[in-house]
């Protein structure tokens, strides 16, 4: 095992990794010629791109390549040996023996095998108990990505594989200036409908809130509750409430709260969101019994067409999997913007599912190789199919509607933003994220809400035993 020298600026990290989509782009060649052109850690084997388009890392068709997933939201059956990634791996060097392994604790079974230098080829290092990559960075134990990235594509090898990605999806993976880990899926929040239920009825998905009031006073005339969520989760409820800000009064409003500006919960356009929010219990147009539910309740009674309207993530359709009745269809759009928005579209949204090399890995020429077909086309499309997710290759023309939904929503860099406060500062979190779902409930007036917030956002901006970090777009 080897240890950096160089200790890592984890301040500009937490720059780069709030920006997300949202930030101006960083041209490609302006930082990749920075990087070095190996690719593993500070020490051991290199993997080099000899710019082949066949095989440019130069793969032993006959070495084992192993794989873990994290075992979420989107699976792991989009990775496999039958339809997955590894079938397509397989096709290119049927002599290799392939293994996919999928866990649930990427941290508990993973931290041994990186201390024993025995660890995966490729790992999904993903979930709430992954392994903080920086850490992993820090040590030496991450290969850099820089011939990945440059590699030719399998599409066209005229382009590299980084001219084929979505604008700003590598800002999360970059640590001192070199891309270790590379985000695959295209996530994000949405409000999602079942575009079937909706033409039946007659209904036409609203482009403003003014709309969405109206629609949901004649929803609930026929019978229907407008919205439902996970009530025990109120994590599921930052998106609407700060989408719902920085569409009306800019990213400006969601940037100054990430930097715990003085008064930045003040701000007019937190209000009105905070208020729009509380409008929808205040006016019983929230499914009865929500506020006590858990995440997959509320999905599942949203499937079932007890609720019209559902705030949740990129993941929604794959975690239901055969729950949705014959016929359903997940349409997604983001939270209609309040009347005089400065950025209508803005959308919460940027890359998830970060995928690592580790430097002690065995095969990373298979593993470099693997992730250059997951970012082709045709390993895209396999993702988007299985995962029904859209990843981070650009301009694909998907077929799995539950993706093709998402990713009208979630892969313009223009309109993309990514609030970071709730990740940044656990004590605010845990804090005032409760608080959050009184409001929804309709248990905590709007101003109490917002008075509350910037009082926890104040005391850690107070705190200095509390490390702060900077969002900028």
């Amino acid at each position: 095992m080897t240890t950096n020298s160089d200790p890592r600026d984890i301040t500009r990290r937490r720059v780069l990794q709030g920006t997300a989509l949202g930030a101006a782009a960083i041209p490609g060649a302006a930082f990749l010629s920075s990087c070095a052109t190996s690719g593993t850690g500070d020490d051991g084997a290199e993997v080099s791109n000899s710019g082949d388009a066949e095989n440019p890392f130069g793969v032993d068709p006959e070495t084992p390549i192993e794989v873990v997933i994290f075992d979420g939201g989107f699976g792991s059956k989009y990775a496999d040996d039958k339809q997955g990634h590894l079938s397509l791996y397989a096709e290119k060097f049927p002599d290799a023996e392939t293994t996919l392994r999928s866990e649930t604790d990427i941290s508990a079974t993973m931290q041994p095998r990186f201390t024993d230098q025995e660890p995966p080829d490729l790992l999904d290092d993903s979930g709430d108990k992954k392994i903080a990559i920086d850490t992993l960075v820090n040590d030496g134990l991450l290969a850099e990505l820089t011939p990945l990235l440059e590699a030719p594509s399998i599409d066209d090898p005229d382009k590299t594989v980084q001219d084929t990605l979505v604008e700003g999806v590598l800002k999360p993976g970059i640590y001192n200036g070199k891309v270790y880990a590379l985000n695959y899926a295209m996530g994000g929040w949405a409000i999602w409908y079942d575009g079937k239920l909706f033409d039946d009825r007659g209904w036409k998905a609203p482009e403003s809130w003014d709309e969405m009031m109206d629609l949901c006073a004649e929803i609930k005339k026929e019978g229907i509750a407008p919205w439902t969520y996970a009530g025990k989760h109120p994590a599921y409820l930052w998106d609407s409430l700060f989408t719902l800000a920085a569409r009306h009064g800019g990213r400006q409003v969601s940037a100054d709260i990430d930097n715990l500006e003085p008064k930045a919960w003040e701000h007019e356009s937190i209000k009105l969101a905070a208020e729009a929010l509380y409008s929808l219990q205040d006016k019983g147009y929230i499914l009865k019994g929500t506020p006590g539910i858990n995440h997959t309740d509320s999905q599942t009674k949203w499937n079932h067409g007890d609720a019209a309207f559902l705030p949740c993530g990129s993941w929604l359709a794959n975690e239901q999997g055969d729950e949705a009745p014959e016929g359903f269809v997940y349409k997604a759009i983001g939270i209609p913007p309040l009347e005089g928005s400065k950025q209508p579209k803005l959308v919460w949204s940027s890359g998830e599912e970060p995928f690592v090399v580790p430097s002690d890995a065995k095969n990373k020429e298979g593993a470099f190789e693997l992730l250059r077909i997951m970012l082709s086309e045709k390993g895209s499309q396999v993702f988007a199919n299985l995962a029904q997710s859209p990843t981070v290759l650009d301009g694909l023309e998907l077929k799995n509607e539950p993706a093709k939904a998402l990713a009208s929503l979630v892969t313009d860099a223009e309109n993309a933003y990514r609030p970071q406060i709730v990740d940044w500062y656990s004590d605010f979190k845990e804090n005032v994220e409760p608080v959050l779902g009184e409001l929804m409930a309709g248990e905590t007036k709007p101003d109490k809400f917002i008075k509350f917030a910037q009082k926890h956002a104040d005391a850690v901006a107070k705190n200095d035993d509390i490390e702060k970090f900077e969002q900028k777009y």
